[in-house]
């Protein structure tokens, strides 16, 4: 595994830029359906089998506005992105991109909001492999969050997902949600 990151400044913002990768020299499973071996009348013999796996990954973290006054208030711009080698790991590429805003508002300076999308690619080997039992999907979702601080140590979090999951049968899922917590 290696792992880089440099430290930038943007129009007087402080933010970050950071490379990952791995690679692994296991043997895997393999997704990749011709692998496999599948006797007519006795069905799957033997899973394909895959030696190493890799996967390489960008990280952005990004100040985008400041309270020149207060430096707990700031908006955020976080993402990531990967890209693998789709066999023996089921996923092509992902991503994800977020907004974060603290204390965006001056008599609001404790609470933070956010909104955020993800996407993942699944492999073709993956989806040829599973479509078999179950169509699939490349996976997506949004989230939106407000967390209200009521008082320095209790915080309510009231958080809206919509996610659609891999099973091309299934509908995108609504997820409300709402969270307290008690700082001692």
């Amino acid at each position: 595994m290696g792992y880089g990151r440099i430290f930038t400044e943007w129009r007087g913002h402080p933010g970050s830029h950071a490379l990952l990768g791995n690679w692994s020299s296991r043997t895997y499973t393999s997704v990749d359906p011709t692998s496999w071996t599948v006797i007519p009348g006795q069905g799957l013999v033997a899973p394909g089998q895959q030696t190493g796996s890799w996967t390489i990954s960008y990280i952005l973290d990004q100040v985008l506005w400041a309270d020149c006054c207060n430096d707990k208030r700031d908006v955020r711009l976080m993402s990531q992105w990967m890209i693998a080698d789709g066999d023996p790991n089921p996923y092509r590429w992902s991503g994800n991109v977020a907004l974060q805003a603290n204390g965006l508002f001056p008599c609001r300076t404790q609470d933070s909001l956010g909104a955020g999308y993800f996407y993942n690619e699944l492999s073709s080997d993956f989806k040829s492999l599973v479509s078999v039992a179950v169509p699939l999907r490349n996976t997506q979702g949004v989230e939106l969050y407000y967390n209200m601080a009521l008082t320095p140590w209790f915080h309510v979090t009231a958080d809206l997902q919509v996610l659609e999951d891999a099973n091309a049968n299934d509908k995108a899922s609504v997820l409300p949600g709402l969270r307290a917590n008690l700082r001692f």
